[in-house]
């Protein structure tokens, strides 16, 4: 079966129209209609009344097909009474994505050490703070972007010494710090930062590898059999 509804409102041309309308989709914030004629378009405001209940919405896209014109709409103010007495109850979706494989070949321990980063062409250092560090990689404090793929040479400050280290940005995200990997690592420079993390007391787990709780949702259902 198909809801059968009536949208009214005024075009952009302050031009009233009123349709007859294929309700296809139906959810708590939209809806999909078939069989559009009127001269609805993109942002517009319409009201849709379907099964004695009214709600505004606006329009967010519109597409020509074989079997009519199709418009998709976006719910604007509260709930209708028709979605509240078709639609299931909301409720958590407790879906859990797999468990991903780690990516990481060298675990991450909670390091706070200076670093001196050099860049290329350019002559200033950047001093920073790596918050974990492993035999892998490092994750930085970095005042503004970096692009990711920029190669940059790292010198790790342990005990008074620098330990240098030719590295590669791997990800740049705004309050969560840069990620740098190692490219080209010394035997000895491996050995000082592998002694160095085998104190760290708390290891950094790989935020790729844990399971997503996905909150709150809001599906759509179908009108049609």
């Amino acid at each position: 079966m198909t809801l059968s509804a009536t949208v009214c409102g005024m075009d952009a041309k302050g031009r009233s129209f009123l349709d007859r309308v294929q309700v296809l989709n139906l959810s708590r914030d939209g809806a999909l209609l078939e069989d559009v004629s009127c001269a609805v378009r993109v942002g517009d405001t319409l009201a849709l009344r379907c099964e004695g209940s009214t709600r505004r919405y606006r329009v967010t896209w519109e597409q020509s097909t074989a079997e009519g014109r199709r418009v998709g709409l976006a719910g604007v103010g509260n709930t209708s009474a028709i979605a509240e007495a078709w639609l299931p109850a909301s409720g958590t979706d407790d879906y859990q994505r797999p468990r991903m494989t780690v990516r990481r070949e060298h675990d991450r321990y909670v390091c706070e050490i200076a670093v001196e980063m050099r860049l290329k062409d350019v002559s200033t250092p950047l001093w920073v703070t790596a918050s974990d560090l492993g035999e892998g990689g490092c994750r930085v404090q970095v005042p503004h972007a970096m692009t990711t793929g920029t190669e940059v040479h790292v010198a790790l400050w342990v005990d008074n010494e620098r330990v240098w280290v030719l590295g590669e940005v791997t990800h740049c995200i705004y309050g969560c710090g840069t990620g740098i990997r190692f490219k080209k690592l010394e035997r000895a420079a491996r050995e000082r930062i592998a002694s160095l993390v085998t104190k760290g007391e708390a290891m950094v787990f790989d935020r790729r590898e844990g399971t997503e709780l996905i909150t709150e949702f809001y599906p759509a259902y179908s009108a049609t059999s």
